[in-house]
């Protein structure tokens, strides 16, 4: 006779969790060096900032503005040689670093009150870094982009594609924003979620307050302040126009 199993299983203690180490910008403080550290290990940027290391930040910023420049860039050859290959990059460029600028006060009131006890030019370092980062994964998607810019003539379909890598990237940076907060220990980090669902709408509203940037203006206008709109108005309108386009075109 086999004796009884025992009628409990023995479930081990998880194994705790290793203690969090801070890492720091190794090498030398060149410019490669710089955007490497970002893309690899972007929390040692951050350190390095908090800490005083000596880190240069024209890389971060000169980084940010290439890369979205570049990407403005392709968005704005849809149409071809026009305009628009100067006017894109100069509206997205500018509507990104303005968006972060008018977030900057309330991401350093929500992470005060989250629980996160860092300087002002910490937390300028850590949304710099996100738009790096953010910034930088656009440049990966822009073969993608420029493959449909040049082979599509579906303006609604761009736009899409545009908005959904747009939305995907900026998840991403986003996603480090709220690393970064855990890593320095913030106790409420809910705020950093609402404040990258707010940041969210501010960077969708910004290209219908500077449209055109996909196309061209029916009035031949530069920017239509004239109107305002919100962007699913905007967005919705647009797809309509497309649709009668579509429309009037198999008629004849």
């Amino acid at each position: 006779m086999h004796p009884e199993e025992p009628k409990y299983r023995y479930n081990p203690q998880p194994e705790p969790e290793k203690p969090y180490v801070k890492t720091f910008i190794e090498g030398e403080n060149s410019f490669s060096n710089t955007i490497s550290h970002l893309l690899k290990k972007p929390l040692s940027v951050i350190h390095s900032i908090d800490e005083n290391k000596g880190v240069r930040w024209m890389p971060i910023f000169v980084m940010t503005i290439l890369s979205l420049t570049l990407f403005g860039f392709i968005v704005g050859s849809f149409r071809g040689a026009t305009e628009q290959m100067w006017l894109a990059p100069l509206k997205i460029v500018g509507g990104v670093l303005f968006s972060s600028l008018i977030c900057l006060p309330s991401l350093y009131i929500f992470c005060c009150v989250g629980g996160l006890d860092k300087k002002f030019s910490t937390i300028l370092g850590i949304q710099s870094c996100t738009m790096a980062i953010t910034s930088l994964l656009l440049i990966g998607f822009s073969p993608v982009i420029w493959l449909f810019s040049s082979s599509s003539d579906s303006l609604s379909f761009f736009g899409f594609l545009c908005i959904a890598i747009w939305l995907v990237c900026l998840f991403m940076g986003l996603k480090f924003l709220t690393k970064t907060g855990k890593a320095f220990g913030m106790t409420h980090t809910k705020h950093l979620y609402l404040w990258a669902g707010i940041f969210t709408l501010v960077t969708l509203q910004m290209p219908t307050t500077l449209r055109p940037i996909i196309g061209q203006s029916e009035k031949g206008k530069i920017l239509e302040l004239d109107e305002k709109k919100f962007f699913l108005q905007h967005w919705t309108e647009e797809l309509s126009k497309q649709q009668d386009r579509n429309r009037e075109d198999s008629m004849y």
